[in-house]
């Protein structure tokens, strides 16, 4: 699935969310890997629309979800930067 994770648009994972956000946290490491990565780009795409399932992520009270949510946001908030897009709107 990383290999391939490119070449599948985001907006292909966007009805998914709910269930990558629940995944954020899997015991397997690669797996969780994949979910970040797969939330980042999809946020990165459609920051207005994936920041609202993703935010409960950053007020979460469980640490690891907690960082894991900064983590998405910080690299979403930098990839819109770059491409000199809306960048206030991740910002809390």
């Amino acid at each position: 699935m990383a290999s391939h994770l490119k070449s599948i648009p985001p907006v292909a994972f966007y009805t998914a969310m709910p269930q990558l956000i629940s995944r954020v946290v899997h015991r397997d490491q690669d797996t969780s890997c994949v979910v970040r990565g797969i939330l980042q780009r999809v946020l990165s795409k459609f920051p207005r629309q994936a920041m609202w399932p993703l935010a409960w992520l950053r007020g979460s009270k469980n640490q690891e979800r907690k960082q894991i949510g900064e983590e998405i946001f910080s690299y979403a908030s930098k990839t819109l930067e770059r491409q000199k897009t809306v960048k206030k709107v991740l910002d809390a």
